[in-house]
C-alpha cells in the first residue's frame, strides 16, 4: 500500500504550547521555552506513529503573505508575536530540522498554502493526513483524505466538514467569503450568516453561480431571499475580493521533490547541542534516544 502524506500545520501546535504550558521552562540563555518544550513533545507523539512521508509547514509572518496586498485587514486582528516568541518559533523551526522532518516556511505565504501545493504536487494515489485543529482546511479534502486534530485524537473527512459546516469541500472557500471568517477578520456579507451561506450554495452550487443568476434569489425557497438579492449586489465586488483570501493557494512556487519528505537521520552531536541549550531534561532525551532505537 502506498504510504500516507503527513502534513503538518505546525504554528497551532507551537501556539497551543505556548498558551497552555506554564511559564516555567527556561533555556539556558533565559529565554522561556515553554512552546519549545511542548512542540517537542507533539513532534516525538507524532513520530512515534512511524510517518514515513512528512513535511511540517510554518507561518512565518502575519503581514508579508499576498492575501495582505488583496485585503490589508486580513488578520489585523491578531497581535503579532513578541521577541520571545519569535524566538521559540526559530527554536522549533531548528528541533523540527534537527529530528529529521522536512519544513517550509515562506514569507509570500502561509501554512495552508505550503500543504495544499504539496497535497497537489504529491498526493496522487496516496492518502493525505493533515494534522491541524483548522477546519478551514477542510477544502483541501478530497474523498480518502483527513483531518486530524492531533491533541483530540478527532479525525474529520469531507462528511464531517459538510456536518459541520453545511457545504462539501469544494464549497468551503465560498462559504467562508460569504459567512465571514472572524478567526482570520473576513467580515463577510452583513445579513449572511453560516446557515444562510450554505443554503444559497446548496441552491446555487457556488458563488459564482449566485452572483451570476442573483435575480433568481427571490423565488428560491430560503428564509429573506428578497432582501438576500439586494445584499448580494451590493456587496459583489467585496465578496469576491474574500474569494480571493479564503481560497487556499496550492500551486505555490517550490523545490521540493516527494524524497525530500522522508525522514532524514538526526543530527546528533546538533541535537545534543539543542537539548543542553533548552535545559531539556533526561525525559526529552531517553525519548529522542528510543525513537531512533538507540
Amino acid at each position: 500500500m502506498t504510504e500516507a502524506l503527513y502534513l503538518v500545520d505546525a504554528s497551532i501546535y507551537v501556539f497551543r504550547s505556548y498558551y497552555s504550558i506554564p511559564d516555567t521552562f527556561h533555556a539556558r540563555n533565559g529565554e522561556l521555552v515553554n512552546a519549545v518544550y511542548g512542540y517537542t513533545q507533539f513532534l516525538l507523539d507524532l513520530l512515534d506513529r512511524k510517518p514515513e512521508l512528512i513535511s511540517v509547514a510554518f507561518d512565518e509572518s502575519l503581514t508579508t503573505c499576498y492575501r495582505n496586498d488583496i485585503y490589508p485587514e486580513y488578520k489585523a486582528n491578531r497581535a503579532l508575536p513578541d521577541k520571545n516568541l519569535e524566538f521559540q518559533l526559530k527554536q522549533c523551526q531548528e528541533i523540527t530540522r534537527l529530528l529529521g522532518l522536512h519544513s517550509l516556511c515562506l514569507k509570500d505565504f502561509e501554512a495552508d498554502d505550503i500543504i495544499g501545493t504539496l497535497l497537489a504536487k504529491f498526493g496522487k494515489n496516496r492518502q493525505a493526513i493533515i494534522v491541524t485543529r483548522d477546519k478551514d482546511l477542510g477544502q483541501l479534502l478530497r474523498k480518502e483524505d483527513r483531518l486530524w486534530d492531533f491533541a483530540a485524537d478527532v479525525w474529520s473527512g469531507p462528511a464531517e466538514i459538510e456536518a459541520k459546516f453545511g457545504v462539501t469541500p469544494l464549497q468551503l472557500a465560498d462559504f467562508l467569503a460569504l459567512a465571514g471568517d472572524s478567526v482570520d477578520n473576513i467580515p463577510g456579507v452583513p445579513g449572511i450568516g453560516a446557515k444562510t451561506a450554505a443554503a444559497l450554495l446548496s441552491q446555487f452550487g457556488s458563488l459564482e453561480e449566485l452572483i451570476e443568476n442573483v435575480e433568481e434569489l427571490p423565488t428560491v425557497n430560503i428564509r429573506g431571499a428578497a432582501k438576500l438579492k439586494s445584499l448580494i449586489e451590493g456587496h459583489v465586488d467585496q465578496i469576491r475580493v474574500y474569494r480571493e483570501i479564503t481560497e487556499i493557494n496550492c500551486a505555490v512556487p517550490m523545490e521540493v521533490a516527494l524524497d525530500d519528505l522522508a525522514i532524514a537521520p538526526m543530527a546528533h552531536d546538533e541535537l545534543d547541542a539543542f537539548c543542553d541549550a533548552m535545559l531539556f531534561g533526561n525525559r526529552v532525551r531517553a525519548r529522542i534516544a528510543k525513537l531512533y532505537g538507540e
